[in-house]
């Protein structure tokens, strides 16, 4: 089975977010050919999910141009469904007022939302199927490495976002789309990485960012704050 066989009319959501991405190319790495069509039921509800959460229409995400996947970008296809599982797994863990930020021109947080009375922005970075881990480094190594090449740009963005929709807490969320290392990599292992990143030394990684939220390929989630950051918690 491919992409062009399935009957999208069984999967409205998709049909109108990602048939005109499908109809560009076949894409076996975000919708493997043996997956199918269970592939498209679960970007279906996660598109249902994540619709729920932001109080949205199916036409109004897509006339967002971060959602509008018609150009076959697979990197933009990628990095835009990891905001949806955030906004997902934000909702799962008790946030409110969950919305997508409009970007501006400097940039910004992807996402801003609510929990204990404060007002957080959170930042989204999906670690992708296409992109390549560093070979010889264990696995918990390989994903604190690339955490390292988007952390510094993901502060300035955070810093800008909270300064202009007034939040007091900033998180940091890591979408892991690395198969074995959602598999492999645990509670504690996230933990290790967390503590590394606010403990970095000279490179002050977690520098004026309140927490860092992962979420599995397979859908776990690990959120860990600073202490400045449990007060959405306590």
């Amino acid at each position: 089975m491919t992409t062009a066989s399935v009957d999208l009319s069984e999967y409205p959501l998709s049909r109108c977010l990602l048939s005109g991405y499908l109809s560009h190319r076949e894409d076996p790495i975000n919708f493997p050919t043996d997956e199918l069509p269970d592939v498209l039921q679960r970007y279906e509800n996660l598109f249902g999910g994540a619709l729920k959460a932001l109080g949205l229409s199916k036409e109004s995400l897509r006339a967002k141009s971060e959602f509008n996947f018609d150009p076959g970008d697979a990197a933009n296809l990628e990095g835009a469904i990891a905001t949806l599982r955030v906004v997902c797994a934000l909702e799962r863990e008790g946030f409110v007022r969950i919305a997508l930020v409009r970007p501006g021109p400097g940039g910004g947080a992807d996402i801003v939302c609510e929990r204990k009375g404060h007002r957080i922005c959170c930042e989204v970075k999906a670690i992708t199927k296409h992109s390549r881990a560093r070979r010889g480094y264990g696995f918990a190594e390989q994903l604190y490495e690339k955490i390292l090449e988007t952390i510094s740009k993901a502060r300035i963005q955070l810093h800008t976002s909270a300064r202009e929709l007034g939040c007091s807490v900033k998180i940091f969320a890591c979408v892991m789309n690395w198969g074995l290392h959602s598999i492999y990599l645990g509670q504690n292992e996230y933990h290790q990485i967390a503590k590394r990143l606010e403990r970095d030394g000279d490179q002050e990684s977690l520098e004026e960012i309140d927490g860092v939220f992962f979420v599995t390929r397979m859908g776990e989630t690990y959120l860990f704050l600073t202490d400045h950051g449990k007060k959405i918690w306590d």
